[in-house]
């Protein structure tokens, strides 16, 4: 007699365990929706119309702020925070910034202007500081923690805290005073040291995690160039671990974007005592008694630019920087290759001279 069953197979939780395991590696992990941005949402953002008076910074300030959600984060080390709106068919660009200069005032810095474009002129940006007198209380919860309330909302400003972050060990040489983390606007982050036998700063990639596709350049297996950022860094011949960042596109510090180079968001939260001041007065002595601790006259309205890398026009501009790498081995000769002096119109100069407003108009070419 046959008889027809259906048989239970009983596992083990161990082999249980095992074979979900097994199961869940081939199952490609869900990735977050994509978020895409379409022309359809610019030219029907640009329709919308706006009673906005652009002139009227605390206006601005109270649309901007209305806007934003509960909680945000302020990710440049400069904390600068961005935004962009359109208004009446153009797109304006400024930012909110919590300074280290001032920043136990009670005060917001609030800045903004029409994007910039190389072809017309820059138009100067609309700056105010906003306190207590335009009904804004600014509070620092803490040192990476600040609250804004306007008009019965509160918005929440928090800034990564970066004291932690630091660069493998060897990766500082001996001769070097390292100075703190960068994150950048463009979203790369950097370690900034500054090479005492050669007195140069250098900019170092901290490539975790991964903000750009670095691809190789033919100018040298060493050299490679930010697909998205432009930012171009050369293997260190004598630390091969680190990344030297020696070239910015030039096009980018003209139109003061988001890729202008990480010159202008210094790790300020980060800098111990005065080893920045100390670094910028063995390349400058007579600003002695001029600069703070962060390279700032007393009154805030200048700081001194670093800008150790070239602005180029195009890569092959970086090939001298590239060539005395090359044959340079003493560490003060090769590091010197680094110095980079600017041409005139290149970039910023080796101290600023914009005013307060010009500096925190750091605005983004496009929309973010």
């Amino acid at each position: 007699m046959n008889y027809n069953y259906r048989r239970t197979a009983f596992l083990s939780p161990i082999l249980c365990i095992f074979l979900a395991a097994q199961l869940s590696s081939s199952i490609p992990a869900r990735a977050e929706p994509l978020k895409i941005k379409t022309e359809q949402q610019m030219v029907e953002d640009l329709l919308k119309p706006s009673g906005l008076d652009v002139s009227n910074p605390v206006a601005v300030f109270a649309a901007v702020f209305e806007a934003l959600p509960d909680k945000v984060t302020v990710y440049p080390t400069e904390s600068y925070y961005y935004f962009t709106f359109p208004h009446r068919g153009i797109i304006y660009a400024g930012n909110m910034r919590f300074d280290a200069f001032d920043q136990f005032d009670g005060k917001v810095h609030f800045a903004y202007n029409p994007e910039y474009a190389l072809w017309r002129k820059a138009e100067e940006p609309t700056y105010k500081k906003l306190g207590a007198g335009e009904g804004v209380k600014v509070v620092q919860v803490d040192k990476f923690t600040y609250t804004i309330t306007f008009k019965g909302k509160t918005v929440e400003f928090d800034i990564p805290d970066m004291s932690n972050v630091k660069p493998k060990e060897g990766i500082i040489r001996a001769d070097e005073t390292y100075l703190g983390p960068i994150w950048d606007e463009s979203g790369v982050r950097f370690f900034l040291l500054f090479n005492n036998t050669a007195k140069t700063f250098l900019y170092l990639l901290n490539d975790d995690p991964k903000m750009d596709l670095y691809e190789p350049s033919d100018l040298s297996p060493d050299l490679t160039v930010g697909n998205r950022t432009s930012f171009s860094f050369l293997k260190d011949k004598l630390v091969p671990e680190r990344q030297i960042l020696i070239g910015v596109f030039a096009g980018n510090t003209q139109v003061n974007n988001y890729f202008d180079g990480p010159f202008d968001q210094l790790p300020d939260n980060y800098i111990e005592g005065n080893k920045l001041r100390d670094a910028i007065l063995k390349l400058v002595p007579d600003v002695k008694d001029k600069v703070d601790r962060y390279g700032s006259l007393p009154d805030g309205a200048e700081r001194f630019a670093i800008t150790s890398y070239k602005y180029y026009e195009d890569v092959r501009d970086l090939k001298p920087i590239i060539d005395c790498a090359a044959k340079n081995n003493e560490p003060a000769q090769y590091y010197a290759c680094f110095d980079i002096q600017q041409d005139e119109n290149s970039g910023p100069p080796s101290e600023i001279t914009q005013s307060d407003a010009s500096k925190d108009s750091n605005a983004p070419q496009k929309p973010n």
